[in-house]
């Protein structure tokens, strides 16, 4: 079986000839490229090459942020709102007059609008250029006072979306065989999601959820028609599996919060794409202990980058038997397993034997790191992982 075949073959609940083996990768190459500390037999080579090398998927779920067209592709970060080429769909800000300056090594974004102006700014530290980031650090948000939610909502509803298919047929012939290429909406699930992550610091929001929801609301309702639209090109772009929403834990994203916002938007989505014979996924990396009953009725198929203890409060054993054959893991190995100020080699060896003992030739699972490979990963240590899992 190829890659492709053999993650597909997983997310149908079929049995693959082994399991597939597709992580994270495009972090650690950033950060060890910018460090000089590429292993010998890496230099030179792409991420694909790498991959290839190593013998493993070419990861393709969420978009590598850094691969631009042009510089204006990620200028909206401040709003959550991204033009990268791999997404099926392109976005235009209509009737908004974009400034944008520099303050030291912040970009500054300034919209001016009919409604009034809005001001976020965003930088990339060292520790996370470091880390091999894709995505910058938000350090002024969108909505910082009541009368920000106006400006906003006159923004997201004059936002204009269109079918942008070619960046992302270009992405999927890439891959071609060696991975999957997922067609990815965006990262929140929903629009108050969206406010809660991208727009506001969380506390903040949660207050203003409290004091004054009808806000919260009237912008959401906004930003619907904009969901709806990138929705569904996302739904009727050739992917098979389609990602929306992500970064849920259940101190933050808590179960009322989740049954209340997240849970109807992924449930509706995920019928309409079993309707055309696909799947969803969705970004399952943090904290997901008290979430699992809530995900078994959104009806998703593929929880991304689950990440298991000893980083999170469940064992990967726990998680599968709560899924019950309904869900598949994408991910299951914490990061921390492939570091070795974390896990001496014979924790890591017998992590791994065990973990390729019990699910190697099991359905419902794809082999990933979560969140990602990181930067202090060791490549023998994923070579030994790729070794064991060629054995089958």
């Amino acid at each position: 079986m190829t890659e492709r075949e053999r993650i597909l073959a997983a997310i149908r609940g079929e049995a693959p000839d082994r399991i597939p083996w597709v992580p994270r990768l495009e972090f650690w190459y950033r950060a060890r490229l910018r460090a000089g500390a590429m292993p010998g037999e890496l230099r030179g080579l792409s991420l694909k090459e790498v991959a290839a090398r190593l013998g493993v998927g070419l990861y393709a779920s969420v978009p590598d942020f850094t691969q631009r067209v042009e510089d204006a592709d990620m200028l909206d970060r401040g709003l959550g709102v991204f033009n990268v080429a791999a997404l099926p769909y392109g976005v235009i800000l209509d009737g908004v007059e974009r400034r944008i300056s520099h303050r030291g090594r912040e970009t500054v974004t300034e919209y001016h609008t009919p409604a009034g102006s809005l001001r976020t700014a965003e930088m990339f530290t060292e520790e996370m250029l470091d880390a091999g980031a894709s995505i910058s650090w938000v350090t002024e948000h969108a909505i910082r006072e009541p009368r920000d939610f106006e400006v906003a909502e006159y923004i997201f509803s004059h936002l204009k979306v269109g079918p942008r298919p070619d960046g992302y047929e270009a992405r999927r012939k890439e891959v071609g065989e060696s991975g999957l290429a997922v067609a990815y909406v965006i990262g929140t699930a929903c629009p108050v999601h969206h406010i809660m992550k991208e727009l506001m610091p969380v506390e903040q929001f949660f207050y203003a959820l409290h004091d004054y929801p009808e806000r919260i609301e009237r912008l959401a309702e906004a930003m619907e028609p904009y969901y709806a639209c990138i929705k569904q090109i996302a739904a009727g772009s050739s992917g098979e599996v389609i990602l929306l929403g992500g970064n849920y834990d259940d101190s933050i994203t808590h179960p009322r919060f989740f049954e209340r916002y997240i849970l109807p938007p992924l449930r509706d989505y995920a019928d309409a794409l079993h309707a055309k014979g696909k799947f969803l996924m969705t970004h399952t990396d943090g904290e997901n202990r008290l979430l699992v009953p809530l995900y078994l009725r959104a009806g998703f198929d593929v929880a991304d980058s689950l990440c298991p203890a000893p980083m999170t409060r469940m064992t990967l054993a726990e998680i599968r038997a709560a899924f019950a054959g309904r869900i598949t893991i994408w991910g299951g190995i914490p990061s921390i397993l492939l570091c070795r100020d974390s896990a001496s080699d014979g924790e890591f060896r017998r992590s791994i034997d065990d973990l390729v003992r019990r699910y190697g030739h099991e359905s419902r699972f794809v082999l990933g790191v979560s969140d990602m490979v990181t930067a202090d990963a060791e490549w023998d240590r994923l070579q030994y992982l790729t070794g064991k899992i060629a054995s089958l």
